[in-house]
């Protein structure tokens, strides 16, 4: 058996035993919506690539049209008898191509770090973007998860593959797929210990903080500064280039 077939698996075998989204999948929903209303298309065609069982595609789908690609045809089916006003595809996404089918948004919402081809799922998000289209991430933070690991366990639940990226890391990948990086900033306090985590997650300090009227202002500085669990990226896929310039 190969890894994609273990991998497939592995997944239709956890997307039995998961109903409901928890909080850490709601607020990186609420800052993908919050990056969807700033790029302002309207009625926009979006992918969702590796959807699980379709929630976040189908919360999409209130906005535009929306397709959700996943490897596991397990989630695939449950995203099917959920949400029949979605299009969902089963799907390797390492091989998938969307042919002609061009789309205004792409959402990769943590599926990058289980990936050992991270490089073509962002060349593939490109492929997949009409210029000028946009890309919208989230990926867990690999300084605040190492941060926030006990000594000597893993720093992420047991999933197949774990190649988690600092923010370096992953603009560097965005940047080499040709986009161009328009917002970048990371997700939920109050994960990691040292230096600077150390000081915005202490409950006293942001207790003070908020008591002084500038606890909003000092958290939005910290997660825009990588102190989040998870980070999120907004991408803009350029417009094309012709003889006279930009079209």
């Amino acid at each position: 058996m190969g890894l994609i077939e273990e991998q497939e698996r592995f997944y239709d075998a956890r997307w039995r035993d998961i109903r409901y989204a928890d909080g850490l999948k709601l607020q990186r929903a609420t800052a993908i919506l919050a990056a969807l209303a700033e790029i302002a298309v309207t009625e926009p065609r979006m992918l969702e690539l590796g959807c699980g069982t379709g929630w976040l595609s189908a919360i999409l789908a209130q906005f535009g049209p929306t397709v959700g690609v996943d490897l596991s045809g397990e989630a695939i089916k449950l995203a099917c008898d959920r949400y029949p006003f979605v299009t969902f595809l089963h799907a390797d996404i390492g091989r998938w191509s969307a042919g002609t089918d061009i789309f205004d948004v792409v959402v990769s919402h943590e599926v990058i770090e289980h990936l050992e081809d991270q490089a073509h799922h962002l060349r593939l998000a490109s492929d997949c973007l009409r210029p000028g289209g946009h890309l919208i991430l989230t990926t867990p933070n690999a300084d605040t998860v190492r941060a926030a690991a006990k000594p000597g366990t893993r720093p992420l639940s047991a999933q197949m593959i774990e190649n988690i990226l600092t923010r370096a890391e992953l603009m560097a990948l965005v940047r080499g797929a040709a986009f161009e990086i328009t917002q970048i900033s990371t997700l939920t306090m109050g994960y990691g210990r040292g230096g600077l985590r150390t000081v915005v997650n202490s409950p006293k300090v942001r207790g003070l903080l908020r008591r002084i009227g500038i606890g909003r202002a000092a958290e939005y500085l910290a997660l825009a500064s990588g102190a989040g669990l998870h980070t999120i990226v907004v991408a803009r896929k350029p417009q094309r280039r012709e003889a006279g310039g930009d079209t």
